[in-house]
């Protein structure tokens, strides 16, 4: 049975260590809007549940990232469908082209898991 993304839930999404993915905001390092914009061709964002999996486990399996972790709260108020989507039961997407909010989700992260 998939799991059932709500508004309660909290989501992670892999932030490569390079320079270009992150902006410095009153000398703290953030995501930049950048990392929560869908590629051409991409039918969601890409995105791992946070009940499902432990963020120093992404990091095993993709080294060079940290891991930013947002409510799905922020995407679902925007009317985007968050599905637990692919083989790997922790994954999901938002489903769509989230270039119009990457701004507000790179603004809702809540914590960066630095590795």
């Amino acid at each position: 049975m998939p799991y059932e993304i709500s508004k309660e839930d909290l989501l992670y999404r892999r932030i490569p260590h390079q320079p270009s993915f992150w902006k410095d905001i009153n000398g703290v390092k953030v995501p930049s809007s950048g990392n929560f914009k869908t590629k051409k061709g991409e039918d969601g964002l890409s995105v791992n549940i946070a009940a499902l999996i432990d963020p120093a486990a992404i990091v095993a399996k993709h080294p060079a990232n940290d891991v930013a972790e947002f409510s799905a709260s922020v995407p679902i108020a925007e009317g985007f469908n968050c599905i637990q989507k692919g083989k790997d039961p922790t994954h999901a997407i938002i489903e769509g082209d989230t270039n119009p909010i990457a701004k507000k989700l790179s603004l809702a992260v809540i914590k960066v898991f630095h590795f």
